[in-house]
């Protein structure tokens, strides 16, 4: 079998959404090390000193609310470096979180873990170790349906099985071979909607798909793996602390100005249509895992902004084209005479990156591929997610990928960044995260972050990465009636006394109400509504 999508060559009105709780501090759960200097440091900034000891002291914490565990004091072997064997993944992370939340009685309390930075974030193949840096020797194994290699954040998703029982070296020989089907991709709703009654529930029932494989969840519950059965998971992490606690303060203040910012959308030879089944496009691919297509991404991710009449229609800045310096770049570099400039702030970078044709270069000569992103005027709480196979690569001192060099997530959070979803390995394109809900679900919409990118991500056990503030929320200028860019009742109380079009299509109506209502009801919902368990 021959795969053709390697890459790394060359609104609702009120109703039942409204009672629907969100992600909770007391949920979420910091996973650090305070053998490893960097890791205490990350999880003090984000939890605070009271809970995070021996560290600088006196930080009142991004998040005080949030739970922590120190693995050192799990008895859990220190983990060095940025990647871990499986037999290391097991004994110093997954069991030892096993036994705490089940000592704790944790289990159904938590819905997201944090992982912090200095702690591993890629599970080395089990029999050809780092062969998936390498686009085709990651085919070899894919079509072998032997490939064990993934994300750390990935594994932990679903912490209670062993995906690894089984493995052998054989085709298919074990869960961790392959790709799951997230249950929780295209999800429309925060986890808390979802039931964790199953959680821990160890054996269960999937088909296979070859080669690859897709697992893809069968049977009913408990034995079906459903949208409660995950812990969602998201990472802490930069070329520095310092980078970290920038990431974290910009998540703390994210204002979208519906006017002016812009989401950038580019491709790179594609015919600009939404077009309703797979081609040959990377952002439509449907080759490797043809379960996980959703739809021809950067066109739909255009059209639903555009539909949004909250949004200016400049706010979707899309490119089809792939040549002739047709690739969009920002205004911190100096470019050569051609290239397509968006001179504004920018909330969402979504491109082909070094997959893209037409890269410009700087009037110094360094080609676009490795600082593109970072070249933008990046607001608080831009995002970006690339068709690039190992723009998650880089951190913990990795660097670049031997075989190309690519724009790295961890650059773009170091360089103004507030969010990324990234691959720690080829990923194949069918896997890549979709732009179309991340903007929905959280530019556009009030999932918390890890929420968000959850439900943009279609693949468990496999190679993606989240990296934010699990619990960081948007909100727009669009729903800012007070003008205070802050999210508050006092937005509501503005709208009651003198009604406005919110949505700026032209009439005034519940509609307009119950944006206003959804958006400064994010934060309540969740002190007040109690999760199903």
């Amino acid at each position: 079998m021959r795969i053709t999508a390697v890459m790394a060559v060359g609104v609702a009105v009120l109703g039942a959404g409204l009672a629907r709780a969100q992600l909770r501090p007391e949920e979420v759960l910091v996973i650090y090390d305070s053998r490893i200097p960097d890791s205490r440091a990350v999880a003090e900034y984000y939890a605070g000193s009271r809970k995070v000891p021996g560290g600088e002291g006196g930080l009142l914490g991004a998040r005080p609310g949030v739970r922590v565990v120190d693995l050192a004091s799990l008895g859990a072997p220190i983990t060095t470096g940025p990647d871990i064997t499986y037999a290391a993944f097991a004994t110093s992370l997954r069991n030892p979180l096993r036994a705490h939340l089940a000592s704790q009685n944790l289990t159904r309390e938590l819905r997201c873990f944090v992982m912090t930075k200095g702690l591993p974030h890629r599970l080395l193949d089990t029999d050809t170790g780092t062969a998936a840096d390498n686009p085709t020797l990651l085919v070899d194994e894919f079509n072998a349906s032997d490939p064990t290699m993934a994300s750390v954040d990935t594994e932990l998703m679903l912490l209670w099985l062993d995906l690894d029982a089984g493995e052998a070296g054989g085709p298919a020989d074990s869960k961790a071979d392959g790709a799951i089907l997230n249950p929780y991709w295209k999800a429309a709703v925060p986890i808390r909607h979802y039931p964790q009654t199953n959680i821990d529930t160890t054996a269960r029932t999937f088909t296979a798909s070859m080669p690859g494989p897709t697992w893809t969840p069968t049977g009913t519950a408990p034995a079906r793996i459903l949208q409660g059965d995950l812990y969602l998971v998201s990472r802490l992490d930069a070329p520095s602390v310092a980078d970290v606690r920038g990431m974290i303060d910009r998540a703390g203040s994210i204002y979208y100005d519906t006017l002016t910012h812009a989401a950038i959308l580019d491709e790179s030879g594609s015919n600009g249509v939404a077009d309703g089944g797979p081609n040959g496009e990377f952002d439509n691919a449907a080759s490797a895992f043809p379960s996980m297509r959703d739809a021809d991404d950067y066109e739909i991710t255009r059209d639903e902004i555009l539909a949004d009449t909250r949004f200016a229609s400049a706010f979707a800045q899309y490119n089809a084209a792939g040549g002739g310096n047709q690739f969009y770049v920002g205004p911190l570099q100096t470019w050569q005479a051609g290239a397509l400039v968006h001179a504004g702030p920018v909330v969402l970078v979504t491109s082909y990156g070094a997959n893209h044709a037409g890269r410009p270069s700087t009037t110094g000569g360094q080609i676009a591929d490795t600082i593109y992103a970072t070249s933008f005027n990046l607001a608080h709480g831009a995002i970006i997610n690339t068709m690039e196979s190992f723009n998650g690569r880089a951190f913990g001192g990795l660097g670049q990928n031997p075989y190309v060099n690519q724009m790295q997530v961890s650059a773009f959070l170091a360089g103004g960044g507030t969010f990324g979803v990234g691959n720690v390995w080829e990923p194949l394109a069918d896997t890549v995260p979709d732009s179309r809900y991340l903007a929905r679900n959280f530019i556009r919409g009030e999932m918390s972050w890890a929420e968000a990118a959850a439900s943009a991500t279609p693949a468990i056990s496999w190679m993606q990465i989240t990296l934010g503030d699990p619990l960081a929320r948007a909100f727009r200028s669009s729903e800012d009636l007070n003008a205070d860019q802050r999210r508050t009742v006092d937005d509501l109380y503005a709208w009651e006394q003198s009604p406005s079009d919110v949505d700026r299509n032209g009439t005034i109506n519940a509609a307009d109400r119950a944006y206003v209502i959804r958006a400064a009801r994010a934060w309540e919902r969740a002190d007040l509504l109690t999760g199903r368990r």
